[in-house]
Formats: C-alpha cells, sequence, structure tokens
C-alpha cells in the first residue's frame, strides 16, 4: 500500500510539471530572447517599426491608463484627414473645457491658427485645447457629425456641438487604432484626460506610434525641439515652447543618440507614460512604458532602447532566401524587407512558413516561435506557371498548403493522446486503490 501512495503521489507531481505553464524571467516575457534588466515602469514593449517585430514584453497587453501619449493617435488622425495650411478656430469649449493643471499654451476662444501650428502645439506642447480642437475640426468634416446633428435636431434635444464633435472623434480614435493593429484600446478623448473607458496598452501604443511615424509629416513635426506660432488674430505676441521629451535634447542628462521622436504623458491615475522611437544602424525601435513615474520613465526607456540595438540584428530577406529561383518569369522579394533575430542568430535558425493570399504568396518568419518578420513573393501573371518554388517543390499544390497548416493540428493530437494517456493512468491507480481497500474490508470481516 505505501508503494502504491508513492507512485501516486509521483503520477501527481509529473501532472503538475507537465500541465504548469513554463514561467519566464521579469525582465522580458518572451522566451529565449536574451536577458534584460528589469525595468520599473508596470508594463513595457519594445517593437522594431518596420516588421512590428516584438522583441521586449513585460506585461504589454495590460490595459493601463495612457495620458498624454493618446496625442500621436490625434495627430495622426488630424494630419490624415485636414491640410496643413488649413486654419482653425477654437471654440469655447476647447478652450474652457480644459481642467486645472492641464497643460495649455493659451489659446483663446476665437482664436485662429493653421493645422501645422495646432499640431505642434499638441505634440510638443502636450496642449490640451489644441487636442480639443485638433479632435472638433475632424469630427466636424466627417457624414457622421451631421448625421448626429440631424438626429439631434430631428429630436428637439438639446446639444452642444463640441460634445457630439467629441463622441464622433473618438469613434474615429478607436477605429483608426484597430487599423494600426491595436485591438484592446478604446479612447474617450484626444486629449487623454483620465477616464475610466479611456485605456489602452503598450502593444497597441506601439503598433499607433508604428503608423503615425510612417508618416512624413508626423516625422516632421517631431523632430522640432522648439517652435514659435506667429502673432493671431487675437494674440499679438508669438507663442514659443518647447518640446517635453527629455531625450531629445543632445545637452539633456537623459539624452539618447538616434531619437526621432516620441511623447510624454501623465494623469495621476497613469503615472508617467512614455513613447519613444529612435534609429540605429538602420533599426528603428518604438519602446513605450507605462505606469512609471519620474524618476525612472527615461531610466527605464534608455533600458529597453539598448537592451534593443545592443542584442538584436536585422537580416534582409531577399540576400538569403535561397529556396526560391527565378524561371523565365519575374518572381521577386522586397528587397528591402528583414527579419529581426537576436544577434547570436542565424538566417538558416529561422522558421519559414507559406502562405497564399490575395497579395500573393506571403513569407512568414519565427524564431523560438515568435514572429520576426514577413514579406511577399510578387510573380508575373503571365506566367505564374512557369515558377518553382524551391528545389524539392515544383508547384503550389493542395497537398503543400495542407501539410504547412497541419502543425498545430498535429501538436493538439499530441498534446491531447498525452492527456488521455495520463486520464487512463490516474483512473488505472484509482480502480488499484479501491481493489486493495475492498481487499481489506474482506480482511478485516
Amino acid at each position: 500500500m505505501n508503494n502504491l501512495k508513492y507512485f501516486t503521489l509521483c503520477i501527481a507531481i509529473l501532472l503538475c510539471y507537465i500541465l504548469t505553464p513554463v514561467t519566464v524571467k521579469a525582465g522580458n516575457m518572451i522566451s529565449g530572447y536574451p536577458e534584460c534588466p528589469e525595468i520599473f515602469a508596470e508594463t513595457g514593449v519594445v517593437v522594431e517599426l518596420d516588421t512590428g517585430t516584438v522583441i521586449y514584453n513585460k506585461d504589454m497587453n495590460r490595459q493601463m491608463y495612457p495620458a498624454s501619449i493618446t496625442k500621436i493617435l490625434t495627430t495622426l488622425l488630424t494630419i490624415e484627414n485636414c491640410k496643413l495650411d488649413e486654419m482653425v478656430t477654437f471654440s469655447h469649449k476647447a478652450v474652457y473645457s480644459l481642467q486645472y493643471g492641464d497643460a495649455h499654451i493659451g489659446m483663446q476662444e476665437g482664436e485662429q491658427i493653421s493645422v501645422i501650428n495646432l499640431l505642434h502645439g499638441v505634440m510638443l506642447a502636450s496642449a490640451n485645447e489644441c487636442a480639443n480642437e485638433s479632435g472638433e475640426t475632424v469630427a466636424k468634416k466627417t457624414d457622421a457629425f451631421k448625421k448626429k446633428i440631424d438626429a439631434l435636431n430631428a429630436s428637439g434635444e438639446s446639444y452642444d456641438e463640441y460634445d457630439v464633435a467629441i463622441e464622433v472623434f473618438a469613434d474615429m480614435m478607436n477605429e483608426r487604432a484597430k487599423k494600426a493593429g491595436a485591438l484592446n484600446t478604446h479612447f474617450m478623448n484626444p486629449s487623454g484626460l483620465f477616464n475610466e473607458n479611456h485605456y489602452t496598452t503598450c502593444y497597441d501604443m506601439a503598433m499607433i506610434t508604428r503608423a503615425a511615424a510612417s508618416n512624413p509629416t508626423f516625422l516632421n513635426i517631431e523632430k522640432d525641439l522648439t517652435y514659435t506660432i506667429p502673432p493671431t488674430n487675437i494674440t499679438a505676441e508669438s507663442r514659443h515652447f518647447n518640446n517635453r521629451h527629455k531625450m531629445l535634447y543632445p545637452e539633456n542628462v537623459n539624452y539618447y543618440e538616434g531619437i526621432l521622436g516620441g511623447k510624454t504623458g501623465y494623469v495621476d491615475q497613469s503615472g508617467n507614460t512614455l513613447v519613444t522611437f529612435a534609429k540605429k544602424d538602420g533599426i528603428t525601435l518604438i519602446s513605450v512604458v507605462m505606469k512609471s513615474n519620474a524618476e525612472n520613465v527615461y531610466k527605464d526607456t534608455r533600458i529597453l532602447l539598448d537592451y534593443g540595438f545592443n542584442n538584436f540584428k536585422k537580416i534582409n530577406i531577399a540576400e538569403n532566401e535561397k529556396q526560391y529561383t527565378k524561371c523565365d518569369t519575374v518572381l521577386s522579394i522586397d528587397k528591402n524587407a528583414h527579419i529581426i533575430v537576436p544577434n547570436n542568430v542565424n538566417y538558416d535558425d529561422v522558421t519559414l512558413e507559406k502562405k497564399i493570399s490575395p497579395k500573393g504568396i506571403s513569407l512568414n518568419y519565427t524564431y523560438n516561435g515568435n514572429p520576426v518578420g514577413n514579406t511577399f513573393i510578387k510573380l508575373c501573371t503571365a506566367n505564374k506557371a512557369s515558377f518553382k518554388l524551391g528545389p524539392s517543390v515544383a508547384h503550389l499544390n493542395k497537398n503543400n498548403i495542407t501539410k504547412e497548416n497541419t502543425t498545430n493540428f498535429d501538436n493538439l493530437f499530441i498534446f491531447i493522446l498525452i492527456t488521455v494517456t495520463l486520464i487512463l493512468i490516474l483512473v488505472l491507480i484509482l480502480f488499484i486503490i479501491y481493489k486493495n481497500k475492498k481487499h481489506t474490508r474482506r480482511r478485516m470481516r
């Protein structure tokens, strides 16, 4: 009986070992990647801009309050929907809905400035009245705003056009965020003013920043350390202000070589949040940290950027992909496409999965199960039948596709088989225990 108990205990320990998730170090939740020093911030992420590859993850999908890093999306939407020389007029609520302590540049009701000046106020000075007016201006251009106003007029309800516009703009923000790949985000206003329903994640902010940093106008705004808004129809003096991101200034102790831009943020509920993107050796990295503090927010960012630049490299796909050959046709891989991998990893170490889509054949690369980049093979439509797909594959067929897409099924089958086997072992043990107990009772009688 003692042997049986010992055997049962061993099986229980084995089950716990198999079924318990593998834990990874707190410094980086991506298994198999180089070690990274711990950061103070509660959540953080590093993403490579071109490929979208995540190379650092500390609870990156946890929903957090963003504060003023929200303004990155506000600026992007304004660029996409307005002309830079277009003039905007500040409404009453855009100016007077500010709360005590909010960042601002002293704009007044009825004051007029150009969109390019407005956006410098949003991104450099983090001015809330400028963010408010950006949202209102963009929303009022849309059919959605007009329909809401018509519906309110028909119902006889009272309303303020500013409130309606901000509601419409919030919908636009959420739609644009999803398009950028931010699926766990819900914004309520253009400034980042605290609201329990205004939240995002580090990963989502990296995706939003990736979309924004791919826009030349956004980059031109970000590179300015100082800016001057000339006299307006109301204010006779010029307005001068500086970029709030300390890592941009060469004379500042927080300066980071290669920095392209970023955005600061703070409200009591969010703590310090910071988005930063920088470029070195042809690699552009986006760092996002949330729920840090004033002492550590720049230290956290430096740690993450240094980690990415010091431990990862990019490999050109077209220069290394030998599986595909030309056969009297046009078959090409984007010469600028690349993958992002740790320094000790070679091209032959990554796993390639091919998929067919309307755009063509996509090549998706992973390392240790982590996505590291992708690209498309482009084929000449007139000669599709004449190309070779590697030395052992003459053409794409159903067998190839089935083989490539059965990996997950095979893994699931193996998991089910192991689970069923363990269950049968446990049932056998329980049966033996039952039989022993029954035999013992008979002997006692």
